[in-house]
C-alpha cells in the first residue's frame, strides 16, 4: 500500500506498532529497562523511515542491521547509533549486499 512516497507492507506494521508503544510508554512514563525511549523512538523512526521509502530492500540483512542498531542503544549515544545505522545502510548498498 502506497502512502505519499512510503510503501506499507506487512512487516512494516509490527515497526509502527512498536513505534506506537515505545511513544505510549514516553507519553505514560513506562520505563523501559535498558533502553533509553528517545533514543530508541528516534533509531526506530529512522527505520522505518528507510525501510518506507526503500521497499526493494533485502529483509534479513535490513533486519540485522536494525537490530544491531537498536540494541547498541544501550550502550552509545543516539548520534554514534545513528551514524553506524547510516555508515552500514551505505556500506550494504554500495556492496550491493541490500
Amino acid at each position: 500500500m502506497y502512502i505519499g512516497p512510503f510503501f506499507i507492507d506487512t512487516k512494516e506494521i509490527f515497526l509502527i506498532l512498536a513505534t506506537i508503544l515505545v511513544v505510549l510508554a514516553r507519553y505514560l512514563n513506562w520505563q523501559l529497562w535498558w533502553f533509553d525511549s528517545s533514543a530508541l523512538l528516534t533509531i526506530l523512526i529512522l527505520i522505518l523511515l528507510t525501510k518506507g521509502l526503500l521497499p526493494a530492500l533485502h529483509n534479513e540483512n535490513f533486519l540485522i542491521l536494525s537490530l544491531a542498531a537498536v540494541f547498541l542503544t544501550i550502550y552509545l549515544s543516539v548520534f554514534q547509533v545513528i551514524l553506524f545505522f547510516i555508515i552500514g545502510f551505505a556500506l550494504f548498498r554500495i556492496f550491493r549486499i541490500i
